[in-house]
């Protein structure tokens, strides 16, 4: 698709040159887009830079730009921010596949030997390219912490001021407000390997912020056109009418294709939020960032207390009816057992985990999926075939009780109505009975008492 709009582009400027001889106006300087393409693939970055830099600082998003910019700073031996930001965001959009070597580069000269390494085995080219990007050479180098890369230090001194981006404008919050329901909202973000946010207010960097909250509202769009879409699925099936089946059709695949937009440009928002406050960071150190760490755990030790409290206030929670005319996801066992004053007994190597879901031959239904996408965007999803072929997905390793049951009621606060608890003794399930106290069952009964309704979150 870039090659096709690249010749649209530039048959008019040929014609311009043809009908208007004497307009000699230097074409490097009005940002060239088949020029700049024609030095990159000459390996003549020193002339490429300049041109995408223009072109970039006109189009910020484009995936292709990015990839041609940062490519051409790490070549000039330019190993700064906007480097790995550039190779970073065409990562995000998958094109090319080739951004993960270059981004292993920039890692390998910074000397990041874990981070470089990451990225090497990420790239997945042919044979061919590897070979002509000498990937095995670079790759054998990193494994024994060589660095071949030269880095100028004093590129920004050299530089011509056309070639360095202009920086986009900071988010303003003002102008980009928060969602209310973001504002109160408790997720699991990942920042980096140490630090992960639960609360909008976590965020250091007000342009993370900004873009985290853009992924929030396109996961929001994408789930409404989601239910949207299977509600016209049901329609096209009850219906026998040949154009309205076509016209249903049409629209499916409109829907789908608004849907696609949106997770795309969730996952781009998600990823360009996780660079801004790690960049944040950098630029702090690690003494700041551990105190920061120290005050979001004691922020989860003070939640966790108040859960506990509420959980302790209904003496048993009723258990609901399943409508039998419904599949369920996650077809919970008989005979789960009430646990007196949640107090398991221990045992050697027992694992618990949240259950989720359980398909025969792996098939999800359209509302897993769903769900499936918004939580292992904050969730570390596991997945296994038990005996019979159905694919088991489970949520947390807890070796204690208490904890594998405060994250079963957040779950079902998040939409997981029929998430449980499952056991495992070194590696292979066994009975929750097994491994607890069990008390004798008794009718439920609950305390009639003026109480808001649990609030189900969205994301």
């Amino acid at each position: 698709m870039r090659s096709y709009f690249k010749y649209i582009y530039f048959i008019p400027f040929f014609c311009l040159n043809l009908l208007f001889p004497k307009l000699s106006i230097s074409q490097e300087t009005i940002g060239n887009e088949p020029l700049a393409i024609e030095y990159f693939n000459e390996k003549n970055y020193e002339k490429a830079l300049p041109i995408f830099t223009q072109l970039i600082n006109k189009f910020p998003g484009d995936a292709m730009y990015n990839y041609y910019y940062g490519v051409s700073l790490l070549k000039n031996n330019c190993y700064e921010t906007a480097t790995k930001e550039s190779l970073l965001n065409a990562v995000v959009d998958k094109t090319p596949s080739n951004a993960n070597f270059y981004l292993a580069n920039y890692f390998h000269a910074l000397e990041n030997w874990s981070e470089a390494i990451d990225f090497y085995k990420r790239y997945n080219g042919s044979k061919q390219e590897r070979h002509q990007l000498e990937f095995d050479k670079f790759y054998g180098l990193c494994l024994k912490h060589i660095n071949p890369f030269k880095v100028d230090k004093e590129y920004e001194k050299t530089v011509f001021a056309d070639t360095i981006k202009v920086p986009a404008s900071m988010p303003d919050e003002k102008n980009f407000p928060i969602p209310d329901s973001l504002k109160t909202e408790w997720f699991n973000f990942q920042v980096n390997s140490q630090l992960t946010y639960h609360s909008i207010t976590d965020f250091r960097s007000e342009a993370a912020k900004v873009l985290f909250t853009k992924a929030w509202i396109a996961t929001g769009k994408n789930d409404s056109i989601v239910r949207n879409t299977d509600i016209l699925r049901k329609a096209h099936q009850e219906t026998h009418d040949v154009t309205a089946r076509i016209g249903l059709v049409q629209r499916i695949i409109d829907a789908e294709q608004q849907s696609y937009q949106f997770l795309r440009d969730r996952e781009k928002y998600f990823e360009q939020a996780r660079v801004k406050e790690s960049a944040y960071w950098e630029q702090n150190g690690p003494e700041a960032m551990a105190k920061f760490i120290d005050l979001i755990a004691e922020k989860e030790k003070i939640r966790n207390e108040r859960l506990q409290k509420e959980t302790k206030k209904v003496e048993i929670l009723p258990a609901e009816v399943p409508d039998s005319s419904i599949v369920s996801d996650n077809p919970e066992p008989e005979n789960q057992p009430i646990i007196e004053d949640n107090q398991p007994s221990v045992k050697e190597n027992i694992i618990f985990k949240v259950q989720i879901g359980s398909f025969p031959n792996g098939k999800l239904t359209p509302t897993f999926k769903t769900k499936y996408a918004k939580l292992s965007k904050l969730r570390k999803i596991d997945k296994y075939t038990d005996a019979k072929k159905n694919v088991i997905y489970t949520i947390g390793n807890f070796t204690n009780y208490n904890d594998a049951s405060l994250l079963k009621n957040q779950l079902i606060l998040e939409g997981m109505k029929g998430a449980f608890l499952a056991a495992f003794k070194n590696g292979e399930r066994i009975p929750v009975t097994s491994v607890v106290k069990e008390k004798p069952l008794k009718k439920p009964v609950v305390k009639e008492k003026p109480s808001k309704k649990p609030v189900v979150k969205k994301y």
